[in-house]
């Protein structure tokens, strides 16, 4: 089932990854992620460590 979320853009056009998102992925502080554009779609995905 796909997670979905919202979130804003703030000052100097940061976000933050949603709590339901850094828990499916096992995001932790410092590491990356990459956004990737395709077909209108942006997708965020985990840089493997």
């Amino acid at each position: 089932m796909p997670v979905m979320a919202r979130t804003r853009i703030g000052r100097y056009y940061r976000t933050t990854i949603p709590r339901e998102v850094r828990k499916l992925l096992e995001l932790r502080e410092n590491d990356e992620v990459e956004w990737v554009f395709e077909n209108g779609v942006v997708y965020v995905r985990e840089v493997w460590r």
